[in-house]
Formats: structure tokens, C-alpha cells, sequence
């Protein structure tokens, strides 16, 4: 997935670049599969703990990601997406050798109010205080309830320890949840254990597929996210172009035996993003999601 920050802070555009995250997502790891010499980032406990497990009717993704956006390319952060598996974050974070995190991880998971359930863990080593990332999907009917009443969703703040929150913050959160189709949270956990002033909200295009990109970036409910982000300036005009980002084709290639096949190559939709730093909205991102399959 590449992430394009997109932002109004400068008039224009040629002052700013445009920039990306990239996040390399497995739901599969081969035993005894190895990085080549200097690749890895080190993680190669992590992949050959996930190859034990990948097969095991879990429906859970493991992956790396390279923050390119703060110049970080030496040190990249792992993920793991266990869904209702709670149970593998400790294992995940045994391999990674931040097994002592993993009660702080736990203790958060635990406060979490009904509709807030968790899915995915992550660490960011090249970001100041190490943040140990808790997120998950949010439950549709707390969407809309939080949508509509921004009193509850204080309330589910306070519930779940997190206090870096104002008006403004609480009534712009509820604004993008009456929007998107779904959404999913983020907190991050410092080694303290308490949780940090950041909280992100990722709002999903449900793998929304490249023949309907246009209309919904023209006059859909992605047009009316990123007209929130420009009227906020988290984002400027460019993001009209996103629409021509999403694609569909088939490739061809040669088999073994000399024969030839095709596979799918998909770029879709895969969700915006705007985090909240000290109740402090900043430049919003957007994700792309790539991938292929076989078709013959």
C-alpha cells in the first residue's frame, strides 16, 4: 500500500512533494522461508514465528512498514493484523523481542468498551517513544452512535484512558464518522503503559473497486471526506486526482513449461486517515491497497 500526505499547509504545490508510507501486508509465509543477506530489518524471527500459525484457519496478515514520509528508511515497523486471535499478540511480541509490553498491550485491550473491539498491533521503532500501536475495527452501530452523539464518545474516551481530547477534536470525529462507510481506531501505547496524546481514525472505502473510483471521488462520500479535509487544511485540491490512482488489469507471463498465464494486478481504494496529535488534526493521508491474483 503506498500513502500519499496530502496537505494545504503550502499554497504551492511544488513546495510539497508528494510523499509516502509503504506497509507490505502477508497472510502467508512458507516455512523455512528466508530474507536475502542484509534484508528483513531483522525480523526474521517475526516471519518464521507467523509461518506456525498463518495456516491455522486464522484469519491474520503480518507485515513491515517503511515510513518514508519522515525520511525513515533504515528501521521499518512490523504489524499484525490478529483479529479476534487476542491470543497471538503475545507470541507476535515475543518474536520481535518486546515481550515485556505485552501486559500494557493486554491491560489497554481490556479497557475497551463494547464496539471497540481490537484487531491489530504494531510497533514503530523509528518514531519517538517507540509507540506500540492498538487499533481495530469500529462496530457499525457505535459508528452511528458516536456519529450522532459526541457525549459518547467522550465517554468511550475516558473508558478507554485516553484524555487528549477537546470540543473541536470530539465534534470533527463525529463529523467523519457520520461519513464513511466504516472506520476503523488507533491509540498508541508508550513503554509506560499509558497511552500517548495521538489517536488516529482511518475511514474505509471497503475495497471500493477502480469502475466505481471516479464517481465516488466526484460525488460520493470519498468527495465528501476529502472536501472536509481541504475546508480543515489537512489537504489540498490534489486530492481530486485520486480517483485516476485506481486500476484494474490483466498481465501476462510466461509459466515454467513455457506457456503463457495472466494474473489480476489491482490498485483500489483502501482508506483516508487523519490523526489527532494533543486533540490536533494533522495532514490527512490516503491508502492505496496493491495486489494481484492469479486468473489463468
Amino acid at each position: 500500500m503506498a500513502t500519499q500526505k496530502l496537505t494545504s499547509s503550502f499554497p504551492s504545490w511544488d513546495r510539497q512533494p508528494p510523499r509516502f508510507d509503504l506497509l507490505t501486508v502477508h497472510s502467508t509465509v512458507q516455512p523455512g522461508s528466508r530474507f536475502a543477506s542484509g534484508a528483513g530489518f531483522g525480523y526474521q524471527a517475526m516471519f518464521d514465528w507467523f509461518s506456525g500459525v498463518c495456516d491455522m484457519d486464522h484469519d491474520v496478515s503480518c507485515g513491515i512498514e517503511l515510513d518514508t514520509s519522515v525520511g525513515e528508511t533504515e528501521r521499518a515497523g512490523v504489524y499484525l493484523q490478529y483479529r479476534e486471535h487476542l491470543d497471538l499478540v503475545v507470541p507476535f511480541l515475543d518474536s520481535i523481542g518486546e515481550e515485556a509490553r505485552a501486559a500494557s498491550f493486554l491491560t489497554v485491550a481490556d479497557r475497551m468498551p463494547d464496539g471497540w473491539p481490537t484487531a491489530y498491533v504494531g510497533l514503530f521503532p523509528g518514531r519517538a517513544g517507540t509507540p506500540l500501536r492498538i487499533g481495530g475495527y469500529m462496530g457499525h452501530a457505535m459508528q452511528k452512535a458516536c456519529a450522532n452523539d459526541s457525549v459518547l464518545l467522550t465517554a468511550q474516551f475516558d473508558q478507554i484512558g485516553f484524555a487528549a481530547y477537546d470540543g473541536e477534536m470530539l465534534s470533527r470525529c463525529s463529523a467523519l464518522l457520520s461519513l464513511a462507510p466504516s472506520v476503523d481506531f488507533q491509540f498508541d501505547i508508550m513503554p509506560d503503559g499509558t497511552l500517548s496524546d495521538v489517536f488516529g481514525l482511518s475511514l474505509s472505502f471497503n475495497n471500493m473497486m477502480p469502475r466505481d473510483a471516479h464517481v465516488c471521488m466526484e460525488s460520493g462520500y470519498g468527495a465528501q471526506i476529502c472536501s472536509t479535509f481541504q475546508e480543515w487544511g489537512l489537504a489540498d485540491e490534489r486530492w481530486r486526482l485520486i480517483a485516476g490512482a485506481a486500476f484494474a488489469r490483466h498481465v501476462p507471463f510466461s509459466r515454467a513449461d513455457g506457456s503463457e498465464g495472466r494474473f489480476a494486478l489491482y490498485c483500489l481504494f483502501n482508506y483516508a486517515k487523519v490523526k489527532f496529535a494533543g486533540a490536533v488534526a494533522q495532514p490527512a493521508k490516503f491508502y492505496l491497497r496493491a495486489w494481484q491474483r492469479r486468473s489463468s
